[in-house]
């Protein structure tokens, strides 16, 4: 395998979803003890995680020619990421389950935003010979991101709670979200 990294687009696009998916990482792992700290049950819990995969899948689908026809797919990733640094920061407040489904909700659309803006821009980078190389580098870096992410997040959250998790997470995403908007429309 050889990636692709002689390309600033591909490192920086694996740079942003690897950090992308080790703030996810961090949370997913441990959403169902969150769910019950508010006072909600493990049936709840699959609940809202069903309203947030079915909204961001809908809205992918929805969105697609939609965002076809957007020229400049680094602003939509990065709005995309912001929008979902928003939401990391509102479960920090949630107290009810219809918040949650809220919050659910939101992070689904910046899902819609964030995930098919990145496979355009990652394929338009990758290398066309061998784009097997990118795709699994990349795929790659996510697991082992979300590993590392589900010890840090355990660690975290058993030692600092929730709230220090929830605004990390927002801050790492909305850095990442303002860093992408300043890289020039020739880098990505």
């Amino acid at each position: 395998m050889k990636l692709n990294l002689y390309n600033k687009a591909i490192k920086l696009l694996l740079v942003t979803s690897t950090l992308g998916s080790f703030i996810f990482g961090i949370f997913s792992t441990f959403y169902v003890t969150y769910v019950q700290k508010i006072g909600e049950t493990i049936e709840m819990a699959g609940a809202s995680m069903a309203v947030f995969s079915i909204v961001s899948g809908i809205l992918i689908l929805a969105f697609a020619s939609l965002e076809s026809s957007v020229k400049n797919k680094r602003l939509l990733y990065a709005s995309g990421i912001l929008l979902r640094s928003l939401s990391f920061l509102l479960f920090a407040f949630v107290s009810s389950f219809f918040e949650l489904l809220l919050v659910q909700i939101l992070l689904g659309i910046s899902v819609a935003m964030v995930n098919p803006s990145f496979d355009s821009l990652f394929t338009k980078y990758s290398n066309k010979e061998d784009s097997l190389s990118d795709w699994s580098g990349w795929e790659g870096f996510t697991a082992i991101a979300v590993g590392i992410a589900s010890l840090v997040g355990g660690y975290t959250i058993q030692h600092f709670g929730f709230t220090v998790v929830f605004v990390g997470m927002s801050l790492f995403s909305f850095a990442t979200g303002i860093f992408l908007l300043s890289q020039d429309d020739k880098t990505l």
